[in-house]
């Protein structure tokens, strides 16, 4: 499922299974650091339970306050976080199409659409480099796009491009961290047209442009 930020509206990946039946989950996000509640899309709608007086974001005793090796965990203050480890997905029991398309990935980019990554600073700027899969790794010295930058992680963020046309950011456990308009992401994180990130010394900007049907071949 989509979270959206209500403060923000940044938008990252949740898997509804964690819900494990409860009405409701406490979330922080990651960019704003807000703090929400959503309600658990499989059972009917229902009123959250009132806030406690003494501390609304208090977390029940028996919660433990560091993400288990999953993925997912329940921060200090009781709000559900997600650690760096959703970044690695496992293939063991599922081919490569499967989890594409559970990803909401396909095998091809959206006809149409043309996305592309242009340097704007670091040891490759004034440069662009087209995305030319679903599924883009960004790295010093590993991946598909190589930023030369020694402030960069071998394979530092991933660019994944969904069947809808929307592109989304993941930092994958670097050392100095994935940033999106200044703003170290945690999770997945929706990129738009245009907008910025960075890792290390280098800028990127999304590029989306759609190809015009009316061109000359």
């Amino acid at each position: 499922m989509i979270v959206v930020c209500p403060t923000c509206s940044a938008r990252f990946q949740y898997d509804e299974a964690r819900f494990q039946g409860a009405p409701y989950k406490r979330f922080r996000c990651p960019k704003c650091a807000a703090v929400f509640e959503v309600p658990n899309p499989s059972l009917p709608a229902i009123g959250l339970p009132p806030a406690r007086k003494d501390d609304p974001f208090a977390p029940p005793p028996s919660v433990p306050s560091t993400p288990p090796p999953g993925g997912y965990g329940v921060g200090p203050d009781g709000t559900d976080t997600v650690s760096l480890a959703t970044a690695r997905e496992t293939t063991a029991h599922r081919d490569r199409d499967s989890m594409l398309s559970q990803a909401g990935l396909g095998t091809n980019l959206p006809p149409g659409m043309r996305y592309s990554l242009a340097f704007l600073s670091g040891p490759m700027s004034s440069t662009v480099r087209p995305i030319t899969a679903t599924q883009t790794v960004i790295g010093r010295e590993e991946g598909d796009i190589l930023t030369k930058d020694p402030e960069c992680s071998r394979k530092h963020c991933r660019v994944d491009i969904h069947t809808n046309g929307t592109v989304w950011l993941m930092d994958l456990g670097s050392t100095n961290g994935t940033f999106v308009d200044g703003v170290q992401i945690f999770g997945t994180v929706q990129l738009t047209d245009r907008q910025e990130f960075s890792c290390g010394r280098s800028t990127f900007m999304l590029l989306v442009r759609k190809d015009d049907p009316h061109a000359m071949m």
